[in-house]
């Protein structure tokens, strides 16, 4: 089976992505690699040169693992990468939401409505 994701918010074409287990597992991957940078960024000690290093280490790679998983799930070309890494941070963040929530089958409308 497969999704569609619509990728207009990006200035990209409608992609269908297959629901395999490959897919599942990097979104699950990309999942966990963004909650570890998260906790990273979250526990910096402005006064610990060590942990601000390490803070901002944690936020390239943050931005890099959203290349990371998009690149590969979507089959963007080196031009629909280049549009990602030029696209505003805060919707490339969103976008790969949807993607994960549609490639692991999680609704939010259902959460919404259980409020």
């Amino acid at each position: 089976m497969s999704v569609k994701i619509n990728g207009k918010k990006l200035h990209l074409t409608t992609f269908e992505v297959p629901t395999n287990g490959k897919n599942i597992r990097r979104c699950l991957v990309a999942q966990k690699q963004f909650a570890e940078a998260n906790l990273t960024i979250k526990r910096v000690d402005v006064k610990d040169d060590e942990s601000v290093v390490k803070s901002l280490e944690a936020q390239i790679k943050l931005i890099d693992t959203y290349i990371e998983f998009l690149e590969p799930v979507l089959g963007l070309s080196a031009a629909q990468v280049e549009k990602v890494q030029n696209s505003d941070f805060d919707d490339v963040v969103e976008f790969t939401n949807e993607v994960i929530a549609k490639v692991l089958k999680v609704d939010s409308s259902k959460s919404d409505d259980d409020k």
